[in-house]
């Protein structure tokens, strides 16, 4: 499972050197660096989630204490970044979730990572087992129609609108792709190729080249964009010799 996260730190080279370590870990997806709070939270306002937010604590416009408390209506885990210890009783009543000093190692930030990997499990499982269906708009006032996750082969986007196709058929719903794919972050099988198209792996027979070959018989160019993060799951999961 991917965890998006996001840095905030008002120095250039700190954000750098966090972007580097960030780097080094598959399953972590840096989507955007911002030298103040204000303008991450404002990121945020539209984003409307990321699973980790790392901050630095000491910034001009807005500290990272204080803005703790829209951090954590937006992310699952904050962590702060800091050269400061003597923040530490502030950073943990703000409910952060970890505490990194500068310059940070490999070493420990792998670590935190990793801890925060296992409590993300536990998050995705949980939500996993209250839930293994979704409800769609369906074409008349008032209609709702039922789609278990164990039966979406793909999901194909159109102009306005998103068509689902499942192993009994298909059903269209009005709306995009990027909420859909956001609806879906919480099963670990779904996976966006390209712009238009969101697989199940449950359904995907292989892969060739840059061509995603489903088990029905569709087939699809993986785009540039989202090669990296699917073939690593996909190396990831890959018997070695």
């Amino acid at each position: 499972m991917i965890m998006s996260c996001i840095v905030i730190d008002d120095e250039p080279h700190a954000i750098d050197e966090l972007s580097e370590l960030i780097a080094q870990v598959p399953h972590l997806n840096l989507v955007q660096s911002f030298p103040d709070a204000r303008q991450a939270i404002a990121y945020l306002q539209e984003a409307e989630h990321v699973d980790i937010i790392f901050s630095d604590i000491s910034m001009a416009v807005l500290n990272g204490i204080d803005a703790a408390e829209i951090y954590n209506n937006y992310c699952h885990f904050l962590i702060y970044v800091t050269a400061h210890r003597g923040y530490a009783p502030e950073a943990f009543q703000a409910k952060a979730d970890g505490y990194l000093l500068k310059p940070v190692s490999y070493i420990s930030f792998t670590q935190k990572v990793e801890d925060l990997t296992l409590k993300h499990q536990d998050i995705i499982k949980l939500q996993r087992d209250e839930q293994q269906f979704l409800f769609i708009k369906g074409g008349q006032k008032s209609s709702f129609i039922k789609i278990k996750y164990s039966d979406i082969v793909y999901i194909e986007a159109m102009l306005n609108y998103i068509m689902i196709h499942t192993t009994t058929g298909h059903e269209i719903t009005y709306i995009g792709l990027k909420a859909m794919e956001d609806k879906l972050q919480i099963m670990d099988i779904f996976f966006r190729i390209n712009k238009s198209i969101i697989i199940s792996l449950n359904y995907l027979d292989r892969v060739d080249g840059n061509i995603a070959r489903l088990a029905p018989g569709q087939s699809y160019q993986i785009g540039d964009k989202y090669k990296s993060v699917f073939l690593d799951f996909l190396r990831k999961h890959t018997l070695k010799s």
